[in-house]
């Protein structure tokens, strides 16, 4: 089981460092677009397109890397004062709800990937192809799904001094 949790989380990794080289090219496009528009008096025109793809992108990589590390945003108030074995069962009981959104999610951003290919679509502005931006939805809403599922499997130990932080601690 540490062998599969040491091979996630080398993937988590992954995909945080390409969640923060997007946010970089994402603020890189950004401070073009001021540059642009205060010396020479019109940004190009396809850096807000960019961008908005580039921050689509940026918060699907990183979502499976928040659900493997359990890193995400969380009301504790309730289970802070439970015994760690409940809490252990409503933490498994989360990841199964992530994991049916996951599924259900990425359902439909697959059929919505698939539309984009088969309709060749490009953005409004400057015609940015959309298909490999689409399959950052699936993808995610995949890996997320699989995080969920060790999470099911292999509970975080909350007994651990090195366990996420709690809202009560």
């Amino acid at each position: 089981m540490q062998g599969i949790l040491r091979w996630a989380d080398t993937i988590a990794n992954l995909l945080a460092q390409v969640a923060a080289g997007l946010a970089v090219a994402m603020s890189g496009f950004v401070a073009l677009s001021a540059i642009m528009r205060y010396l020479f008096g019109a940004p190009f025109s396809f850096t807000e397109e960019l961008v908005g793809l580039l921050f689509t992108a940026m918060i699907f990589a990183g979502i499976p890397a928040c659900t493997l590390r359990r890193s995400h945003i969380s009301v504790t108030i309730i289970p802070d004062l439970l015994p760690k074995w409940a809490q252990r069962q409503l933490d498994r009981l989360a990841h199964a709800v992530i994991l049916f959104f996951c599924i259900w999610f990425g359902k439909l951003t697959w059929d919505y990937m698939q539309l984009t290919i088969s309709l060749n679509a490009r953005s409004s502005g400057v015609q940015l192809i959309l298909w490999p931006w689409t399959a950052a939805l699936p993808l995610s809403c995949f890996m997320a799904g699989l995080a969920a599922l060790i999470r099911i499997a292999i509970p975080y130990d909350l007994s651990k001094a090195d366990a996420v932080h709690r809202g009560s601690q």
